[in-house]
Parts: structure tokens; C-alpha cells; sequence
């Protein structure tokens, strides 16, 4: 949705209008933890962490913050954002913004908002100062942490600052259409006369919890799909002792994450250098984000085990009243079984049975070969471009809309053509073995 085509001379009037009428916003930066000093009071409106150090004083506001958020997001945890900023930062600096409200009588406030983001000097080509929520390359989720009930507070100001700042335009993107945030995001920037440009959309398989697997497979899937997959896991079972586990308190988490990443490793990822564990940061930041969910109960681990090995195994994280399948890996040797169709089957049943869990998020790419047939449901992402108050922020939004949806076709077409052209290279490698 976009707002490109209301009357530039009204939109410039009210920018300038809401201008006036803010009030300026006071920062205070913190660069490392040695800043924070004991008895520490918000006397600033907004505070922007320089580092991950300077997260550290802050843990426990912010996990406080992720319990009273109208939207989930594990990866803007506390912990997880820590871990992330001092392992996969690339680019440009990553700062977090904590919103904070108006002070109330005896000058107390409260934490109503943390926007993570990145501040950059070129965008499409134009030499223009740009802010983007982060996100990096394990990003599922980037939609900001904010108190339920202080969503256009918490937007509000966030944007302000970014005016402040001289930004020129604010990047929101993969965050969940069906949330608080992105209609209060709307709804803010209509109210100050901001324009907005949607450049990205697409849909993810989603799950809902509330039936047990059984019941949910035969109201969503084939009864022909569903006899053929009880075949394959029958036709498993004959290979040896098979068993579907959802580990829980029993879970030795050092052994599971070394099999999931040998798994993984050992698969078409592993061939092609992407596996997790090819890479020392981000096994380092896989690692600890399963020890500090597990450290809260927030970690689900589910398992397939043949011969009390396992062939397909599931790591996800609790936040909210969902939960987030962020890594799975299965055993290629057992392909023609399809272990990873058969993993997530099984684990309707578990999610189900958790109490903690009332929907789970895939975290799939669109149009997933094998997540899209087996769950029903869909979650709708979006990502859009907020204009600032700048004299050329409108048409910095309708340039980057354009300019988005050129760029798109052209990495479709790129990786048609990637994916033809590895086919042929792993087809003439079959024929010379």
C-alpha cells in the first residue's frame, strides 16, 4: 500500500505542520557499559547502544520490554541482539534505539520501544543518508520491539528522531503484516503526512497450534499425500528403531547442537560452504542463541532418531504465544523417506501438546517446496519505506519503490538463470562419476 499519490503540496504543508508542533527530542548515546553508572535513571527520551557492550546494563529492561510486546521477535531479545551484534555486524554500525515515554509525575519513564538499526550514506545508488532496521543474514524477523498499547508512541518517536537526525529515509523491512506495528506504523505516518512506499510483500507457511497433528493433517492435507507419507515412515521403520523426540528438560544441548550442525554439514549446504557450521561467527552465534534460549525455556528441540541416531532434527524458539522453526537439518542418506516431510509432520503434534505454543512461525522462504504442503496457514511479511519530514523524502520513497521493483525482476531472472546453469554443472558431475 502506498500513499505516493495524495496532493504533494498538502503532504508538504502537513510534514511542516507536524514539524512545528513536535517537540525536540532529547538523546543521550551510550557506547560501552562503562557509561552506565549504578542508580542509572532515563532522563533522555531516546538512548542509542553503540555496541553490544553498551546492551549489557540493559538486559533486564529489555527483556522486560520483550515479555509486554504487542509482536514477538526472538532475534530483537535481548540476549540474541547482543549475540548478534558481536558476531554477524557487517556494513555500516548496528544501534539499537530505546524509545522511552514522557516522564510522569516524579520523573519516572518507561521503556516503550527498541529499534535496532543501521544508519547508511548510499542507497540505490544515491549518495543519501538512509536508516534501515537491521537485519543480517539469519534475519526471519525484523519488526521491532514495542509495549503493547504504546505502538504509536514508540513509532511516533522513533521517527522523530530519525528527522533529528537529518535522515532522508527510514527502512522497515520483514516484519509480519498481521501484527500491532505495521498498522501503527500506517497510522502514524498518515497522521503526520509522511508518506509511505511498500516494496516487498510475500506470504510464509504458518502454523496453527490448536489441533493436534492427526486432526490437522486430515482437515488440510490429501488423504493420497498422507498414506504415502505414513508409507515412507512404515518403510523407515523397517530400517531400524525409529522414534519421534521432543528432548525437553532431558536435552543435552552441547551433543544435539553438534549433531544438528554435522547434519547440516553433511548435506547439499555443507557441499556448497553455506552450512552454519562452515562459518566461525555464525556457528558462534547459533550456539549461544539455542544455550540463552534454552537458559529461559524458551528452546523447543525436536528429533528424529534411527537406531538412537538422528536423521532429521529441528531447533526453534519460543517468544510470545509462538514459537520460530529456525534451523532444520536431516540425514541425506535417508532422502528417499523424506525425513524432513516427515519431521515436520510430527512436530504439529508437539507444538500442539506444548502450552506455551499457540502458533508457529516457518521462517520458510516463499513458496517453500516442502513446509507449503504440509502447513496450512500463511503469514503475510512486509517491507516499506517511510518517508521523513526532508523537502526530498517523498520522491526518495517513489524512486526506491521503482527502483525495488526493477531490482527484483533482475535477481529473478539472475537466479533463474544460477539455478539452471548449477543443474547442468551437478548433472555433468553425476556423469563423470
Amino acid at each position: 500500500m502506498s500513499d505516493l499519490r495524495q496532493n504533494p503540496l498538502l503532504s508538504l504543508l502537513s510534514r511542516n505542520r507536524a514539524a512545528k508542533r513536535d517537540a525536540h527530542l532529547t538523546v543521550e548515546p551510550i557506547a560501552h557499559a562503562a557509561r552506565f553508572h549504578l542508580g542509572w535513571k532515563p532522563m533522555s527520551d531516546i538512548v542509542v547502544l553503540e555496541s553490544a557492550d553498551a546492551i549489557t546494563p540493559f538486559l533486564g529492561m529489555l527483556d522486560a520490554l520483550a515479555m509486554r510486546a504487542s509482536d514477538s521477535n526472538p532475534l530483537f531479545e535481548a540476549r540474541t541482539l547482543q549475540t548478534a551484534m558481536q558476531h554477524l555486524q557487517t556494513g555500516a554500525p548496528v544501534h539499537v534505539a530505546l524509545v522511552w515515554s514522557n516522564a510522569r509525575s516524579g520523573g519516572s519513564r518507561e521503556l516503550i520501544g527498541a529499534f535496532p538499526y543501521q544508519s547508511r550514506r548510499f542507497y540505490l545508488g544515491l549518495p543519501v543518508q538512509v536508516w534501515s532496521v537491521w537485519t543480517h543474514i539469519h534475519s526471519f524477523l525484523a519488526t521491532p520491539l514495542v509495549a503493547a498499547g504504546h505502538e504509536h508512541d514508540a513509532v511516533r518517536r522513533f521517527l522523530r528522531y530519525a528527522d533529528q537526525a537529518a535522515t532522508k529515509l527510514v527502512r522497515f523491512p520483514l516484519f509480519q503484516a498481521d501484527g500491532a506495528f505495521g498498522p501503527a506504523l500506517t497510522e502514524v505516518l498518515a497522521e503526520r503526512g509522511l508518506e509511505q512506499g511498500e516494496t516487498g510483500r510475500h506470504e510464509r507457511a504458518f502454523l496453527d497450534a490448536s489441533m493436534d497433528g492427526e486432526t490437522y493433517l486430515a482437515m488440510h492435507m490429501r488423504k493420497k499425500k498422507r498414506k504415502e507419507y505414513n508409507r515412507q515412515w512404515n518403510r523407515l521403520a523397517e530400517t531400524g528403531v525409529l522414534a519421534f523426540e521432543t528432548p525437553g528438560a532431558n536435552l543435552d544441548l552441547y551433543r544435539w547442537l553438534e549433531d544438528i550442525l554435522a547434519l547440516e554439514s553433511s548435506g547439499w549446504k555443507g557441499k556448497r560452504g553455506t552450512a552454519i557450521a562452515e562459518r566461525e561467527n555464525e556457528r558462534a552465534f547459533f550456539e549461544r542463541m539455542c544455550r540463552d534460549a534454552q537458559a529461559q525455556g524458551k528452546f523447543h528441540a525436536t528429533q528424529i532418531m534411527l537406531d538412537g541416531k538422528p536423521i532429521a532434527m529441528l531447533a526453534s524458539f519460543v517468544a510470545g504465544r509462538g514459537a520460530y522453526s529456525f534451523k532444520i537439518a536431516y540425514d541425506e542418506a535417508y532422502a528417499r523417506f523424506s525425513p524432513g516431510a516427515l519431521l515436520m509432520m510430527k512436530v504439529i503434534g508437539a507444538f500442539h501438546d506444548d502450552p506455551r505454543i499457540d502458533w508457529v512461525d516457518s521462517c520458510a522462504i516463499p513458496n517453500h517446496p516442502m513446509i507449503d504442503h504440509i502447513w496450512a496457514e500463511r503469514r503475510v511479511m512486509r517491507e516499506l519505506n517511510a518517508a521523513t519530514s526532508h523537502p526530498a523524502s517523498r520522491w526518495l520513497v517513489l524512486y526506491s519503490v521503482h527502483m525495488t521493483q526493477i531490482a527484483d525482476r533482475a535477481w529473478a531472472m539472475l537466479r533463474q538463470a544460477y539455478h539452471r546453469l548449477r543443474k547442468e554443472v551437478e548433472r555433468d558431475r553425476s556423469h563423470q562419476n
